[in-house]
C-alpha cells in the first residue's frame, strides 16, 4: 500500500512517504468509458448527504455543502488533467478514472481514513489540516471558510499530480521532482470563470522562499535533491516548509530559466518514466548531471535567478 500525505497549516506543505523508484509493470486497464457530460448523483455517506460527480477522468465523491464549490469541481479536475498531460510534454490520460474523496470537515476525513486503513490510521492522527492519497485515491477535506475554495483547490492540484503520475508513469519519479512538480501545480487564478494555471501565483511558497533567500539559507542544489521530507519533518515543520518552497523554486527555474534551457531534460525524465526506462542514479545529487555537464555553473545560475524571482515589484507577478 502506497501513501502520500498532504498537510496544510497556514502555509501548505506536503509530506511524502518513501516509495521505490520503479513499479511492477502490469497490463494497462481498459480505458474509462467517456461521458458527454458530468453525471451528478446523490452520495450518502455515514449519515451525511453528499454528491458523486463522474467525469471522463475523475470519480469525485464529496460531502461539501456549498453548491458553487461542488459544481466547480468537475471543471477544475478535468482542467487539471489537461494541464498535467500537456504542460511538460504530451503525456497520456489515465486509463481509469482517478478517485477523490473530498469531505466537508476533518472529522469526516478522519472517519474515512479509519475506514480505509483500520488500525494503521492512528499514525495520521493529529496532523492538522490536510489529506492523504492512498494507493492512488485522494482523501481530502475542505480547508477554507465561508464557502471559499482556494486552499482546498491548491492541495487538490498538488495531490492530483501525484495521482496522475502514479497512474500514468511506469517508473516513480525522484522525490524532489515529484514533490517539486506538485508544488508547481498549486499556482492558479480564476478569471472570468476561467481557470488559469500560474505557478508564480503561490504566495505561501513565495513568502517562504523570500525569507530563506533574505537570510542566506538557500540550500545547495545537491543537498536539496538529497533531502528526505520525513527527516525534515522530524526536525521541524519550518524545515519542511522551506524544503517545499525551494522545490517550487527549483522546478520553476527548470521551466523558466533562459527561455526553458533545462526544460528539455525535464521532458526526457518524464518520458523515460512513462515508458519504464528511467534510470535512477545512486547519488540523488547526480540528477543534476541529467540537466548539465557543469552542476557548479547551474548552481550559480539558480541562485542568481532566485534572488531576482523573489524580488518584490516584478511586473509579471
Amino acid at each position: 500500500m502506497s501513501f502520500r500525505l498532504t498537510v496544510a497549516t497556514f502555509l501548505l506543505f506536503i509530506v511524502s512517504c518513501g516509495t521505490p523508484t520503479s513499479k511492477q509493470v502490469v497490463p494497462r486497464p481498459a480505458a474509462a468509458i467517456a461521458i458527454d457530460k458530468v453525471v451528478k448523483t446523490p452520495w450518502p455517506w455515514n449519515n451525511h448527504e453528499g454528491t458523486r460527480l463522474l467525469t471522463d477522468g475523475w470519480d469525485i465523491r464529496t460531502t461539501i455543502g456549498y453548491d458553487h464549490i461542488v459544481d466547480s469541481l468537475p471543471n477544475f479536475y478535468e482542467t487539471l488533467l489537461k494541464h498535467y498531460s500537456t504542460v511538460f510534454c504530451e503525456l497520456p490520460y489515465p486509463r481509469e478514472r482517478l478517485d477523490v474523496f473530498l469531505f466537508a470537515d476533518e472529522t469526516q476525513w478522519q472517519q474515512k481514513v479509519v475506514e480505509l486503513l483500520g488500525a494503521d490510521a492512528y499514525q495520521w492522527e493529529g496532523l492538522g489540516r490536510g489529506g492523504l492519497t492512498i494507493d492512488g485515491t485522494a482523501v481530502l477535506y475542505h480547508l477554507d471558510s465561508r464557502g471559499r475554495s482556494r486552499a482546498t483547490f491548491r492541495i487538490a492540484a498538488h495531490e492530483g499530480w501525484h495521482q496522475y503520475a502514479e497512474a500514468v508513469l511506469q517508473n516513480y519519479l525522484p522525490t524532489w521532482l515529484d514533490e517539486g512538480i506538485g508544488t508547481w501545480m498549486e499556482g492558479f487564478r480564476i478569471r472570468r470563470s476561467q481557470l488559469e494555471f500560474q505557478p508564480a501565483s503561490n504566495w505561501d511558497r513565495l513568502s517562504t522562499l523570500r525569507t530563506i533567500s533574505a537570510s542566506n539559507r538557500l540550500s545547495t542544489l545537491s543537498s536539496l535533491l538529497r533531502a528526505e521530507p520525513n527527516e525534515l519533518l522530524a526536525q521541524s515543520r519550518g524545515s519542511l516548509l522551506g524544503y517545499y518552497a525551494e522545490l517550487w523554486a527549483f522546478t520553476s527555474f527548470i521551466m523558466e530559466y533562459n527561455d526553458g534551457q533545462y526544460r528539455k531534460a525535464l521532458r526526457k525524465i518524464l518520458l523515460d518514466a512513462l515508458h519504464g526506462q528511467l534510470h535512477t542514479p545512486t547519488n540523488s545529487a547526480d540528477w543534476l548531471l541529467v540537466f548539465t555537464d557543469d552542476p557548479a555553473e547551474m548552481e550559480k545560475e539558480y541562485r542568481a535567478w532566485v534572488i531576482e524571482y523573489v524580488r518584490p515589484g516584478n511586473s509579471w507577478r
